[in-house]
């Protein structure tokens, strides 16, 4: 059978580019996320050109820099690298030249990026004291049973939102002990689906035991919205899961500073410094939670490896 191979005239309309026909070609093989990134950021790029009379498609060099320059104050250099890939892909689907490997392109990030003088911001880990707080500060209603299983099953697994929200209840397997193993079967960094096991302590898993009942949950999704008549059929937005913590740590007494640094990632973070705390290596850490950089963890939890390190030396 004939596999019939978009050309460049198929995704252009009135005489223009159609690109966002274009990015159709991608879907099932990128992320949801990673084509909302590519739109999102060429339809900013493509604003901007508008605006300064300059073409999007295709872009020169010249432009992609002068775009670079003009969001310097206000960008971090993080975005700007994924303005410049998404403006890149969105070039290589039409096969043409990418403006983003010019050298001209490159000084300019460079120049972002030696502007910059502060460290990155980085969650607020939500290590085990943080989390049983914020545990017992959750009533006994349904969106207080359900938020705590959240609580403790981030902490556990050290999900990512986006992996927290996507587990279902097949994807439990019990242990003899009462403990479960949980499948994230998907991760950002794990775009094939390998998938990994996640361990979930035992107090966790009555937690989640304890939801899954109240909610009337056999299958599908675990995390779910909470409609005014019980648990709804779609789960969590990963949004929501920054929205919780915020909101029980503000119940649990924790100040304001501290509530607004803490977001989806924390309950990640806070356990992958536990874990260093307690003297575990960086390998069974990256292990733990399914990282591919050792830079990353390491970022994660440098704080606590310099005080365990030196903390006895004053």
């Amino acid at each position: 059978m004939d596999i019939m191979v978009p050309g460049m005239t198929d995704f252009t309309r009135d005489g223009r580019w159609d690109w966002s026909a274009a990015l159709r070609r991608l879907d099932g093989a990128y992320s949801e996320n990673t084509l909302r990134s590519y739109r999102a950021d060429f339809r900013i790029f493509e604003a901007w050109c508008h605006t300064n009379d300059l073409a999007a498609l295709p872009a020169a060099p010249a432009t992609v820099a002068a775009f670079l320059a003009s969001a310097l104050p206000t960008m971090a250099t993080s975005t700007l690298r994924r303005r410049l890939v998404s403006i890149a892909k969105i070039h290589c689907l039409f096969k043409l030249d990418n403006p983003t490997a010019d050298e001209d392109v490159r000084i300019a990030l460079r120049r972002a990026e030696r502007s910059r003088h502060r460290r990155p911001a980085q969650a607020l880990g939500l290590t085990a004291e943080r989390r049983d707080r914020l545990i017992a500060a959750c009533p006994d209603d349904l969106a207080g049973l359900r938020d705590r299983a959240l609580i403790s099953i981030g902490y556990d697994t050290l999900c990512r939102r986006s992996e927290l929200i996507a587990l279902r209840v097949e994807d439990l397997k019990r242990l003899p002990d009462g403990a479960m193993l949980a499948i994230v079967r998907r991760a950002k960094n794990d775009p094939f689906g390998n998938g990994r096991e996640g361990y979930v302590s035992k107090h966790g898993a009555a937690l989640l035991d304890a939801w899954l009942e109240a909610a009337a949950i056999h299958e599908g999704w675990i995390f779910r919205r909470i409609l005014w008549n019980g648990a709804g059929p779609n789960a969590l937005h990963p949004h929501s899961v920054g929205r919780i913590l915020k909101q029980r740590a503000l119940a649990a007494g924790l100040s304001p500073d501290e509530a607004d640094a803490l977001s989806g990632h924390s309950m990640r973070v806070g356990a992958a410094q536990d874990m260093m705390a307690a003297g575990m290596g960086l390998l069974p850490i990256m292990k733990c939670g399914g990282w591919k950089s050792a830079n990353v963890v390491a970022r994660y939890v440098q704080e606590v490896d310099i005080v365990r390190l030196q903390g006895g030396r004053y």
